[in-house]
């Protein structure tokens, strides 16, 4: 009878989660605004992991200590300086617009002070408090969409069967599963009576199957609590958005709703030997980069065991508050910008798409140029700086300087406002070729560069590089093409070869890369960027070659999620 009961109860689950499944696109579209509009979101990964300053849950996985010694560090988890309310005006200040908090990671330990049988901070640390509920009030109070992250996954639970790397409990007991399902279930309860929240991101999906984690029974039971809930993608094909992870997709994701999680340093949680900062330049062009395929940025934070989020990430989420003050309109309710060859720089559309926005990082030297875009131009300006620009807008090629005088020190946003919804034309003329041709009168230009190779092809798409680029015949030497004074280094992505040399054609110059977000469980090229120091600027246009290993290969796929580390 119980058995027959459960079926019955499985059956309705799956039905009901089937229906939410053929709403109309306009149902899901209404659901999920909040979220396509929010494109700023703060991830804080905070546990006890943070004593000890080591991986999250994954360093006694993989053996680095044992599980013991990994929780002696609730011994040590105070909280002492945990003030959720200054974390939520931080983030407000930031420009974010929701936040998500790890109530449990992989190690099983709950922020939250849980009836279930299990580990938490209010009965097994010094912190002795429930740490999800004022978090969750802090963020209402700031007007804050309330997340919460959750694992799957519980290495340090008696009845999960995994519990490191080379020791499982069990393999294929269902009775003792069934009993961590249940567990699990009762947790998921609590946490969306007590605190209801906007979002859910659940992690750890990738050990065991729908089927086995009854996923559509979770989801079923989760929108009774809130039919607005939102879902990430990693409760297997039952989310409603994409999470893909650290590597900026060089492609957007199928998913309509997606979101880059992504480290101010390489790590998630606080770990104090980790040095390795992202600057406030490289986190903005990162987040740039998401608004122009239509994602969000959820851009991560570890606080030390008493609460404190470290100087250097405040830093960074400083200075994003100043620059997303100053650009909001090109920020918020944006959607997806051009396809490439139009514009070499990111470019967004506002929600009624009569305005684009193209994100120039730049101080540039020669007129900027966006092609193949038929419309009215009502006006062409900086914003955030009531200036307005003049324009040349001649067969769908539309042609304007950028006075140093309206430059940001980070990304000048230049609006492009028409009458109506612009469509976009041909674009037979490729920049490489307008590039080239106004060169061909410069002597001096010819000169200084002509070590270059006299038969070069034309060179990479600027998902990859945002500038004009070129090859080399036997395409192992790649040629960038900079325009002006860059705001920061330059930027190669999903380039998969080793790089032998980098130099400044014509000057001699040899420069150095730096490669950020490269994991060995990701097959995710890292971001490479090249310092380029004004000194060695060209007045016109300055070309650094950058050696291969081989012929250029180039990752196009469109990101992925972890499932090691």
């Amino acid at each position: 009878m119980k058995s027959l009961l459960f079926f019955s109860m499985l059956m309705f689950s799956i039905a009901a989660w089937s229906q939410k499944q053929s709403e109309p696109d306009s149902d899901k579209a209404q659901q999920m605004e909040w979220f396509k509009d929010a494109k700023l979101g703060i991830f804080i990964h905070y546990g006890i992991y943070a004593v000890n300053g080591i991986d999250e849950s994954w360093s006694f996985f993989n053996g680095y200590l044992s599980h013991q010694s990994y929780m002696e560090q609730l011994k040590g988890f105070t909280a002492s300086n945990y003030d959720p309310s200054l974390w939520a005006e931080t983030f407000k200040k930031a420009g974010a617009r929701y936040a998500v908090l790890t109530t449990k990671h992989h190690d099983g330990i709950a922020l939250w002070e849980t009836k279930t049988d299990h580990l938490n901070v209010v009965d097994n640390t010094p912190a002795k408090r429930d740490l999800v509920a004022p978090f969750v009030t802090a963020l209402r109070q700031n007007n804050l969409k309330v997340g919460l992250y959750y694992s799957l996954i519980d290495w340090s639970h008696p009845e999960y069967p995994a519990f490191t790397r080379t020791f499982k409990r069990y393999t294929n007991d269902t009775v003792r599963w069934a009993k961590f399902v249940d567990f699990y279930f009762a947790q998921m309860r609590e946490l969306s009576s007590r605190f209801n929240p906007d979002l859910y991101w659940f992690d750890g999906d990738w050990e065991h199957s729908s089927q086995e984690w009854r996923a559509p029974e979770l989801k079923s039971m989760l929108l009774k609590y809130n039919p607005n809930l939102i879902v990430n993608s990693r409760l297997r094909e039952y989310g409603d958005y994409a999470t893909p992870e650290q590597g900026v997709p060089i492609m957007a994701p199928h998913n309509n709703y997606w979101e880059l999680c992504l480290t101010i340093n390489d790590s998630w949680g606080y770990q104090h030997n980790d040095q390795h900062f992202k600057s406030p330049w490289q986190v903005l062009r990162t987040f740039v980069d998401c608004i122009s395929m239509g994602g969000n940025l959820l851009l991560d934070v570890g606080p030390t065991a008493s609460g404190e989020i470290p100087a250097p990430q405040l830093e960074v989420l400083q200075e994003l508050g100043k620059w997303n003050k100053k650009h909001a309109e090109a920020v918020y309710g944006t959607r997806a910008g051009l396809p490439p060859g139009h514009f070499l720089y990111p470019t967004a559309y506002s929600k009624d798409y009569k305005t684009l926005f193209l994100y120039v990082d730049a101080q540039p030297q020669q007129p900027l140029l966006l092609k193949g875009i038929s419309g009215d131009i009502r006006q062409v300006r900086v914003v955030g700086q009531e200036a307005n620009l003049d324009f040349n807008f001649d067969n769908d090629l539309l042609s304007f300087n950028l006075p140093p005088t309206l430059v940001d020190p980070m990304i000048t946003v230049v609006a492009v406002d028409f009458k109506s919804r612009p469509h976009l034309a041909d674009t037979p003329t490729s920049f490489y070729q307008l590039m080239t041709s106004g060169l061909s009168k410069n002597t001096r230009w010819h000169t200084k560069h002509s070590v270059l190779p006299d038969h070069l092809s034309e060179g990479i798409s600027s998902i990859h590089y945002n500038g004009v680029s070129a090859l080399s015949a036997n395409k192992d030497v790649l040629y960038l093409f900079v325009n002006g004074k860059p705001n920061g280094p330059l930027i190669l992505k999903g380039l998969k070869n080793n790089i032998n040399r980098i130099w400044v054609v014509g000057n001699g110059t040899k420069l150095k890369e730096e490669v950020f977000g490269k994991l060995y469980w990701s097959n995710v090229p890292g971001m490479i960027y090249i310092d380029l120091p004004t000194r060695v600027l060209d007045e016109e246009t300055t070309v650094v070659a950058v050696l291969l290993d081989g012929p250029i290969e180039l990752y196009e796929e469109r990101g992925q999620v972890i499932e090691s580390n």
